[in-house]
């Protein structure tokens, strides 16, 4: 069950290194604009990130539990 969770770690840093890569070779427009693509990048990925991973762990114990009821009822 782990092992999804840091699969899906690596893609995520995956993501986030060939978007950086990507901007630092097919964008250059500078210093300044360089930075700040590769934070607005790599932001949107942590965030992505972040979600995923709440929402995954989420499942673990969901807060609305079912009721089961008994079989003669």
């Amino acid at each position: 069950m782990a092992w999804e969770f840091v699969l899906t770690t690596l893609y995520f840093a995956f993501a986030s290194l060939v978007g950086t890569l990507c901007i630092k070779l097919g964008y250059d427009k500078g210093s300044a604009a360089n930075k700040l693509h590769i934070l607005l990048v790599n932001t949107a990925v942590i965030c992505c990130y972040l979600m995923w991973a709440i929402v995954w762990m989420a499942q673990w114990n969901p807060l609305i539990v079912p009721i089961l009821k008994a079989e003669g009822e």
